[in-house]
């Protein structure tokens, strides 16, 4: 992985290549224009980004010009919410079928696709971890299907 030094200088350069002001750059990290020079300075006072703010760096460098990364990691927040309270309600239900009789167990494995099932629960998984999921995303050949049945 690269080294911080190497990630400012990269980022130092592809401000100037886009004709980005530090101003608008710290506006597009979502980080303090103080906060921002900071890094950049070169001395002995230079301080070095937290990790959410490194990937808001190698984010800014591999998104496509003009494109604002603080809206991209605020989305991404946002949606990891929603997945986590989606988890919550899941959880929730599961539990009743878990405890329930085997009746209940029945009725469940008779509206859902167990394939979908799995590969909700493969994906989850997956999005843990950026290498594993890169190897699963080559080599999975399932996909949801919505619950209809083969």
């Amino acid at each position: 992985m690269e080294n911080v030094e190497s990630l400012l200088s990269r980022l130092d350069t592809r401000t100037k290549e886009l004709g980005i002001s530090r101003k608008e750059l710290s506006n597009r990290l979502g980080v303090p224009y103080s906060t921002l020079k900071k890094w950049l300075y070169r001395g002995d006072t230079r301080r070095l980004p937290s990790k959410d703010n490194l990937d808001k760096i190698r984010a800014f460098l591999e998104t496509p010009e003009g494109t604002d990364v603080y809206l991209l990691f605020e989305d991404g927040i946002r949606r990891a919410e929603k997945v986590k309270y989606l988890l919550l309600l899941l959880e929730d239900e599961l539990r009743w079928f878990r405890d329930g009789s085997r009746y209940h167990r029945d009725v469940f494995r008779k509206h859902l696709d167990s394939n979908d099932i799995g590969y909700i629960s493969s994906l989850l998984t997956m999005l843990s971890d950026e290498d594993r999921f890169k190897r699963w995303l080559a080599l999975t050949t399932a996909e949801f299907r919505h619950f209809r049945r083969r």
